[in-house]
């Protein structure tokens, strides 16, 4: 199985799908998947969920305020993602097509497995932290907007105003 250190995504809309490109430009094999909007879906329904409940600042917090903080959280995490742009996104040959993911939380860590259509066993795997879970999580909400795939702007708190200052 290989490791997973650094995610890179790139949304197509030609294709329809984002492709979650592993090991960039870090001198490890490279490997690539294609993620359809079902799977998109799906896992941003459960990795929102995932974050919320491993996290201890919301589990501890009172249900009513949960998803604001859990959107304040994301926001954190977003503003401490460093992007840096990528230089034109080389083939590599054909992407498999991700079918299933595992994510498993212990500690302070999760631990996500990648599954491609076809194989029983793992490809792929990636040990990420909270803020970083929170970070791929951000950039498949933000394919996920960018491809018009009817998902609300805000991914945990939807009645969360655009601004705070009206």
């Amino acid at each position: 199985m290989q490791n997973i250190a650094t995610i890179t995504f790139h949304y197509d809309p030609i294709e329809d799908r984002i492709l979650l490109v592993g090991n960039f430009n870090n001198n490890q094999p490279r490997c690539d998947f294609w993620l359809t909007r079902n799977i998109t879906l799906k896992l941003l329904g459960a990795l929102s969920a995932l974050v919320q409940k491993t996290s201890s600042h919301i589990a501890s917090a009172p249900s009513e305020h949960q998803s604001g903080l859990a959107q304040f959280e994301h926001e954190q995490a977003q503003m401490n993602m460093q992007l840096q742009p990528e230089p034109q996104l080389r083939k590599k040959g054909a992407p498999g097509l991700l079918f299933k993911v595992d994510v498993s939380h212990q500690g302070q860590r999760y631990q996500v497995r990648f599954y491609e259509h076809g194989n029983d066993e793992a490809i792929a795997q990636a040990q990420l932290t909270h803020s970083e879970l929170h970070q791929v999580l951000s950039l498949l909400h933000r394919g996920a907007l960018e491809l018009d795939w009817g998902v609300d702007k805000h991914l945990f708190d939807p009645q969360t105003p655009a601004s705070a200052l009206q």
